[in-house]
């Protein structure tokens, strides 16, 4: 995996990228729920950290993370895992 916070040639804006290797895919795909990255938000500039899950489909992942979730949490969740 490879993680970068890139800025463009104005030093306006800022972009981060985050590279996964095939190896890291197949992790995901064979043990949805099980594997995560986590990433700490200081090694790439920002004021929080990141985790990086997978699931068959979006509704999995929020069944997954539910239990985890305290309801003051603010959250944006697709359409799709709505269904």
């Amino acid at each position: 995996m490879i993680k970068a916070m890139v800025t463009d040639a104005g030093g306006k804006q800022r972009t981060l990228v985050l590279g996964l290797s095939f190896a890291n895919l197949n992790r995901f795909i064979e043990q949805p729920g099980d594997t995560y990255i986590r990433i700490s938000g200081m090694e790439v500039g920002l004021p929080c950290d990141l985790m990086i899950i997978s699931g068959k489909t979006e509704a999995d992942m929020v069944e997954m993370l539910k239990e985890g979730i305290p309801p003051e949490t603010r959250a944006h969740i697709t359409d799709r895992a709505k269904q």
